[in-house]
């Protein structure tokens, strides 16, 4: 019987002599492609940086405590990376120079003061940076009064440069980029993560700006504090139900909690983020598109759904236009870029006619 499965198999194997190669020249293509995920994902994280930077600065209004002085830049050296990616990255950036200048966002005070990705840091505020390493840069500049400039010194060609850097106020949401293929974002209270599905999808940074925009507004906003509490409270019904009567409800009211409110969050989100783009200076008339693009990539989001977390892509694109003709409006008349609560829309429907 062996035998003859055996036989049954052989008439299975692939056919064909393929030039496979050897063990080391796939050890070293592996290499050239770990190179080549690495470039493709530092200007991924580059391109959020740039666009999720000036948006968390243009939300600060709306974060309450959340928020945090920030210059514009991110310093790192050789140990900033993982074992798999740390000689790459040494390549990539040239760090064998100490503590440099990892990125610069043009639109933030150290771009316009003309800091530079590359620059290597020898001083801050008259400190030498001699045999500090990267965390100890980030702890000074955590710890810097931010009523003062930041004072730095920096090598660029051989040159010494100096520069005087304001701090801006801004959102302190952590911004992170997975790479997944999955088109999405989502925010968890004190960070914003993107897929690099999501950035391949968002063809343009003013689509960028929507997604990211939308995540800020629901941590602004507290969307996953009042989230977990409709949770809890599905949970205690659960306990409660069980502890009463012996049926195991398998959590079916935790998840119920967990839906209350949800599609209302989703809708105040997009409403409040489109404010965020627009102090922002993004041109947003085009942005309710987002959601004609994404029916297109995902027909199931037209149909209406009683069950589904999120509004129908219909719903959420005449909601977005009216928002656009809302804020064209405040433009004209001068008024401040601020979503409106509902005892404001409310007084104002109270009015009387002009």
């Amino acid at each position: 019987m062996a035998i003859s499965s055996g036989f049954i198999l052989s008439g299975c194997a692939p056919a064909l002599r393929v030039p496979a190669g050897t063990v080391e020249e796939a050890a070293v293509e592996a290499e050239k492609e770990r190179e080549i995920a690495f470039s493709v994902y530092i200007k991924r994280q580059d391109r959020l940086l740039d666009v999720a930077w000036p948006l968390m600065a243009s939300a600060s209004a709306l974060c309450k405590d959340d928020r945090n002085s920030i210059y514009g830049f991110i310093v790192h050296d050789k140990k900033s990376y993982d074992k798999e990616y740390s000689p790459i990255a040494r390549r990539y950036f040239a760090l064998e120079g100490g503590v440099r200048v990892r990125y610069v966002n043009p639109k933030l005070p150290a771009g316009k003061a003309g800091l530079v990705k590359g620059d290597i840091l020898r001083s801050i505020n008259g400190v030498s940076n001699g045999g500090m390493d990267a965390k100890t840069v980030n702890e000074m500049l955590k710890g810097h009064d931010v009523s003062k400039p930041l004072s730095i010194s920096a090598e660029r060609d051989g040159n010494i440069l100096n520069f005087n850097i304001e701090s801006i106020e801004a959102c302190s949401y952590g911004v992170r980029l997975v790479a997944h293929d999955a088109v999405n974002a989502f925010a968890d209270g004190r960070n914003i993560t993107v897929t690099s599905g999501m950035m391949r999808f968002a063809e343009t940074d003013g689509e960028i700006a929507l997604v990211v925009a939308h995540e800020i507004a629901h941590n602004a906003l507290g969307h996953i504090t009042k989230r977990i509490g409709t949770a809890t409270l599905g949970t205690i019904f659960d306990i409660l139900i069980y502890s009463t009567t012996g049926v195991d409800t398998q959590g079916l009211f935790t998840q119920l909690g967990a839906r209350v409110f949800s599609q209302q969050f989703e809708m105040e989100a997009d409403y409040a983020g489109l404010y965020i783009a627009a102090r922002a200076d993004y041109d947003i008339k085009d942005a309710p598109l987002f959601w004609r693009k994404m029916a297109a990539e995902y027909p199931f989001s037209i149909k209406e759904s009683f069950m589904s977390t999120h509004p129908s892509s219909p719903k959420r694109f005449v909601a977005l236009e009216n928002t656009v003709e809302e804020i064209a409006r405040k433009k004209r008349q001068g008024l401040p870029l601020l979503p409106e609560e509902k005892k404001q829309a409310d007084e104002k429907k109270q009015e009387p006619p002009e």
